[in-house]
């Protein structure tokens, strides 16, 4: 009799079955895990391969060596089944399990080592899917991402258009210029014959503008690429007005280009979802609705301020620099609503036109409008001047008279007009603000609220759908070995169905509920995520109380 295994008052722990049962369970375990992670890990580079995202057999190579780390977590559980399946089968056929059994040693404790190994197998797990696979998955697109210059180049170079967000480029051919100095941007292309198409939520545009050429900086910060761009002799069209505006230049926001590894909580390890579900200030999709709400504040701003100008003074002043010489446009009017001057009774309104101060030209107009500029920034929210029905006298010339029906004189600031960016406030005070405005800012922070509200649950939702799935890989190898012992002479592969069937049941359950947590059905999809484990344990407990009573 050795020690640790009889003794006068009966069985202690029996270790040397336990390092038996181990010794076999993680041969097994290490055989399985390796063939199944390399055959998931090469059908993940089968999508990549075939768009051409991966050029040559060294970056598939080294991709497929990536994808091996985020595979374990489907490859590992499985793995760990099909061990405990094949192990404890062919014990229990041998009749080791029935002499361990008979000689005092209970169920529970020949399934000891194997609950010990799902203990690690949880452990693993959890760290796996929480810290480490999202640094792989990040990888991994990062090698597959194209950059923005390869697409803008590419792109044009193939005479087709390239698109950002709602912003649409196509140019006859480009120039690019790495590092240049006067901006600090990483690449500049400057494209020639340029046509630009921003497009509304159903693809269909909203406005565009042909330019001579346009010059495109590429800005990386803190893992985000941004476009700034500056069109050069410009025609622009609005099709809701149906107007056409010349302007020299314009220089639209920039644009920031959708990344994955910023915007995907995939790509984020446990401490940085919980750092972001703390600060969703940093997250793209909300900073794009934060952009929105400043949008909207800006333009009441500048409403407000020409409102208070035209009752204070019956006049406001617009102005622009052209050529080199200063421009200064006064509208004289008594009312201004909706963008729109008046006169009482209908009244022509007045509008002096001076350069470098002396008076050139005075307007009368029958109607008078501002519209928001294409090239109109948080910073500098410029107008058009868009003029009906005008008799143009010319003060250089003796009162030489023009007549115009239309007359639109774009990108002009509203001179006195302060404030600032409001796009860069914590989203509580943007919302706060602009709850007390009231009206389409209102609007724009109630959507901004709700994508907060979207973003902490698929915050929530990842963490616990990443739990789930660590428990799942430890109650399947639990149950493999419970149903081996149990259906002793079932063929093993017939036996591994029984319990393979339930986890992939579960698997879906959780991301079934995954997928209606964030949906905004929280009880319902917690309850939905975690039902498939449930019924796992159901399962496992059914089995190991009729493997008890035989």
């Amino acid at each position: 009799m050795g020690p640790g295994e009889w003794s006068n008052n009966g069985p202690h722990m029996p270790w040397m079955l336990y390092r038996y049962i181990m010794g076999e369970l993680l041969r097994v375990f290490a055989l399985t895990a390796t063939v199944l992670v390399m055959v998931v890990a090469f059908g993940a580079a089968i999508k990549p391969l075939a768009a051409d995202d991966l050029v040559g057999p060294l970056q598939t190579a080294k991709y497929i060596m990536l994808a091996i780390v985020p595979m374990l977590q489907f490859a590992l559980p499985f793995a760990a089944g099909f061990a405990a399946t094949v192990v404890m089968h062919r014990m229990t056929n041998d009749n080791e399990i029935l002499a361990a059994s008979v000689s005092g040693i209970s169920y529970r404790r020949i399934l000891g080592p194997i609950a010990g190994l799902g203990v690690v197998l949880l452990i693993i797990m959890a760290l796996l899917t929480q810290l480490v696979i999202p640094r792989f998955w990040a990888s991994m697109e990062r090698m597959i991402a194209r950059d923005a210059t390869r697409i803008v180049q590419s792109s044009i170079e193939k005479g087709v258009p390239v698109r950002f967000g709602n912003v649409q480029i196509h140019a006859d051919r480009l120039m690019v210029q790495e590092e240049p100095p006067d901006t600090g941007a990483t690449t500049r292309l400057i494209l020639f014959r340029v046509v630009a198409a921003k497009l509304d939520p159903q693809g269909r545009i909203v406005w565009d503008v042909a330019a001579r050429q346009a010059v495109v900086d590429v800005h990386r910060h803190e893992g985000q690429t941004y476009l700034k761009i500056a069109l050069a002799d410009t025609v622009g069209f609005d099709a809701k007005t149906g107007q056409l505006a010349s302007a020299p230049k314009i220089t639209p926001e920039a644009i920031i280009v959708p990344g994955a590894f910023r915007d995907d909580p995939r790509f984020m390890t446990q401490g940085q979802l919980l750092w972001l579900r703390a600060h969703p200030d940093e997250f793209g999709r909300i900073q794009e609705s934060k952009k929105k709400v400043a949008e909207s504040l800006r333009h009441l701003e500048v409403w407000d301020h020409i409102k208070a100008a035209i009752e204070s003074t019956l006049e406001v002043a617009l102005t622009a620099t052209w050529g080199g010489q200063d421009r200064r446009l006064v509208v004289r009017a008594a009312e201004f609503v909706n963008g729109e001057f008046s006169n009482p009774g209908g009244a022509p309104i007045i509008v002096v036109d001076s350069e470098s101060g002396d008076d050139v030209r005075r307007m009368v107009v029958e109607k008078a409008e501002v519209r928001r500029s294409l090239g109109a920034t948080l910073i500098d929210p410029t107008l058009d001047l868009v003029l009906k029905s005008c008799e143009i006298e010319d003060l250089r010339t003796e009162g030489t008279i023009n007549r115009r029906e239309d007359l639109t004189i774009p990108n002009l600031s509203v001179e006195g007009l302060g404030g600032d960016d409001p796009s860069h406030l914590p989203y509580e005070e943007l919302t706060a603000r602009a709850e007390s405005i009231g009206g389409s800012a209102k609007r724009w922070s109630d959507r901004l609220n709700g994508n907060v509200a979207d973003l902490r649950r698929a915050i929530g939702s990842r963490l616990l759908r990443r739990y789930a799935l660590s428990v799942t890989a430890t109650l399947l190898l639990l149950l493999g070995a419970t149903l081996a012992m149990w259906l002793r002479h079932s063929v093993p592969l017939v036996i591994y169905v029984w319990a393979f069937l339930p986890s992939v049941l579960d698997i879906l359950l959780i991301s079934s509920g995954d997928h209606m947590a964030r949906s905004g059905l929280v009880a319902g999809g917690i309850t939905l995520m975690w039902s498939g484990n449930i019924l796992l344990m159901v399962l496992l407990a059914f089995v190991f109380m009729k493997l008890s009573r035989n």
